[in-house]
């Protein structure tokens, strides 16, 4: 998108820095969000479990050992499948992020670039405009 140029004019203020640059994105914290979410559905299979076989046993004691087990299974099941999927999932938003941060840069670079390229000719304001077109519609093509 063209935007005329003016003293409004809004630049890019990304500060990302190629040298220092720290991705967002936490696998740790990933890790430990997708172990949570198993274990509360192992949690919920337990409970499940445990109230349905309070009908088939004679006390909640011996229906808590079957919960108890049930839990155990499911998370033996999910917490593998839960921990793949965020590992895929944080490594996708990790090259997201370095895809943005890096556009993000070169923008920021190109339009400080054009900033000095003006500021060291003379130009009118009319020429100013041309050469900020010209400038981005090569950038948006």
């Amino acid at each position: 998108m063209i935007q005329p140029v003016s003293a409004f004019t809004p630049k890019v203020m990304f500060r990302g820095d190629v040298n220092g640059y720290e991705n967002p994105v936490n696998r740790k914290m990933e890790k430990k969000l997708a172990l949570l979410n198993a274990g509360g559905l192992s949690v919920v299979t337990g409970a499940l479990t445990t109230v349905i076989a309070r009908s088939y046993t004679s006390s909640w004691r011996h229906a808590g050992g079957f919960g108890a087990v049930a839990t155990g299974v499911a998370m033996m099941f999910l917490a593998p499948r839960f921990l793949y999927k965020s590992k895929i999932n944080s490594y996708a938003k990790e090259q997201e992020m370095d895809v943005f941060t890096r556009e993000k840069e070169v923008q920021k670079k190109l339009l400080s670039d054009v900033n000095d390229a003006i500021d060291t000719h003379k130009n009118n304001i009319q020429d100013k405009v041309e050469i900020y077109s010209k400038t981005l519609a090569k950038k948006s093509a």
